[in-house]
């Protein structure tokens, strides 16, 4: 009887250690995380991962369905997740006590007519029953903590691929404005050659303007490259073929006109940060495991179970077992000091975070300011002094002060202008994307986000009137009224022609409407004839 009773004592035992384990090893509940974050989860179980990217490269990327995809098709990704396979490994191992040693001899006698002796058993460790409680604890610790920083990788890698989707964006718009740039060094080298071929213009000039042109194709070129580099960059983070049919927008979104308080985005990072998160929960487990190993370091290890022996003569002899490691030389100290030198770490990982999570919100909050105010002098007097100087040197070349190709540089200088606010405004989102991923969270202002976004084709559109030099030609031999400069050099959306209102000039006191993305004043030029009498 007590041979039976034994192994039914051991086996409820064991079933007493057991822990479940979710289906999905904890990834339901990281989505949870992510999406109280303002991360796009796709938790839709009707739509193959097929279906859903084709779905969503139908149609222009936003920064939101390019986090998607990476979520979905990022192999880093996958192998973020596959943590959580690790920890949940850990977490079942720990449920359960080891399993029972069974141990059996059978020792010959040299007597002869005598039965072998025999003996058999089965210990478990009592070690174990005892501290089953608080492993269990620290194991289901330490997966909550896994889970938060697989969290924390995955709104890292959601940064990353909005950075890569904001790069990639102002590249193009980059690229397009530096293609008509080379345009218009073209126009300005075709007319340099009928100035050359009629004479008026010396072989060193029309040199200039050759190497002109040249710099300004090899530009052109470099920016087409920049832009093709950057789309590879974000196709790597989504886990998408760069050949493959797909792209962004044209344009980048509007800035925004007010920006979070930085007291209140502090407050979201304490709350919001994953890697924070993950860090006390850490601190808080060893602390525990702490004062648990404390006072089992002195039990060593022991097992307890059943011991069975049959006799040479036919005896048998039945009863409990017990193994016991007795602590006298090291009473286990090795482990108490490699605890607490965890828990130490781990509370000086808290402080680092706390101290690094506030730094980082408030440069990435400097870095938006700071770029709104790089906008604002771009918008209010930058531009505005572009476009001034540009009017003025029309003026100028219409009463034949100054030549074509003088005003063809300056024109450049303002598309090198646009090209600068156009990054500007990049920097400005990258500089509110590192901010949210600062907090942890979405940035409340998010919610005033539009679908206005700043068409650099609006700034370079050509207008239908040309610059008709006909009448003011210093050069008899080169007819200029078929040439139409302005439709390609024009990108400020303003003609370039002589002002008869120079008191509309004025800008609106050098203020500039940018909720409406017209970096150019309300001054109206439509109507300005470049044939004035002189």
């Amino acid at each position: 009887m007590k041979l039976i009773t034994y192994p039914i004592v051991a086996v409820l035992i064991l079933l007493t250690g057991c822990t479940s384990i979710p289906d999905d090893l904890g990834r339901s509940e990281v989505n949870i995380l992510l999406s109280k974050r303002g991360i796009p989860v796709n938790e839709s179980t009707t739509v193959t991962k097929q279906e859903l990217l084709d779905s969503l490269t139908s149609k222009p990327l936003t920064s939101e369905s390019a986090v998607r995809i990476a979520l979905v098709n990022n192999p880093h990704m996958h192998a973020t997740y596959a943590e959580l396979g690790i920890a949940a490994a850990d977490v079942y191992e720990a449920g359960r006590m080891r399993n029972p040693v069974f141990h059996f001899s059978s020792l010959d006698t040299n007597e002869s007519g005598e039965r072998n002796l025999t003996t058999f058993g089965l210990i478990a460790s009592f070690t174990d029953l005892i501290t089953l409680s608080s492993r269990k604890r620290y194991a289901a610790g330490e997966f909550s903590a896994m889970k938060q920083s697989v969290g924390a990788e995955v709104l890292a890698m959601a940064a990353e691929v909005e950075s890569a989707f904001y790069h990639f964006v102002a590249a193009k718009q980059v690229a397009a404005l530096r293609a008509q740039i080379a345009k218009s060094g073209a126009i300005s080298l075709e007319l340099a050659q009928r100035y050359y071929d009629a004479g008026n213009l010396s072989s060193r000039e029309y040199a200039m303007e050759h190497a002109s042109a040249s710099e300004l194709q090899l530009v052109s070129l470099e920016a087409e490259a920049d832009a093709y580099e950057k789309r590879t960059e974000l196709a790597t983070l989504l886990g998408l073929s760069v050949v493959d049919d797909w792209d962004s927008p044209a344009q980048l979104p509007v800035p925004l006109k007010n920006e979070d308080d930085i007291d209140e985005l502090l407050e979201l990072a304490k709350d919001c940060r994953l890697d924070l998160a993950a860090a006390n929960t850490r601190a808080e487990l060893l602390a525990n495991k702490l004062g648990v190993t404390n006072w089992t370091r002195f039990l060593g290890d022991l097992n307890v179970g059943i011991e069975h022996e049959r006799e040479s003569d036919g005896a048998e002899l039945t009863g409990p077992a017990l193994e016991w490691e007795i602590s006298i030389f090291t009473q286990n100290r090795d482990q108490y000091l490699r605890v607490n030198a965890e828990l130490k770490k781990a509370i000086a990982e808290v402080q680092y975070l706390t101290v690094a999570i506030e730094n980082d919100v408030h440069l990435a909050h400097t870095a938006t300011q700071n770029s709104k105010a790089r906008l604002n002098e771009y918008r209010k007097k930058l531009i505005p002094a572009r476009i001034e100087s540009v009017e003025r040197a029309q003026e100028e070349e219409n009463f034949m002060l100054i030549g074509t190709f003088e005003l063809l540089e300056t024109k450049r200088e303002e598309y090198d202008t646009y090209q600068g606010y156009l990054e500007v405004v990049r920097d400005y989102w990258l500089a509110r994307t590192e901010l949210a991923n600062a907090i942890g969270t979405t940035l409340p202002s998010n919610v005033h986000i539009g679908d206005e976004q700043l068409d650099v084709k609006e700034y370079i559109a050509p207008k239908d009137s040309i610059m008709d030099h006909s009448g003011h030609n210093t050069q008899p031999e080169v007819d200029h009224s078929s040439h139409e400069m302005q439709p390609e050099t024009d990108h400020s959306g303003h003609d370039m022609q002589q002002s008869n209102e120079h008191s509309e000039m004025q800008h609106q006191d050098n203020e500039m409407d940018h909720s409406s993305h017209d970096m150019q004043p309300e001054t109206n030029h439509s109507e300005h004839d470049t044939h004035s009498s002189h």
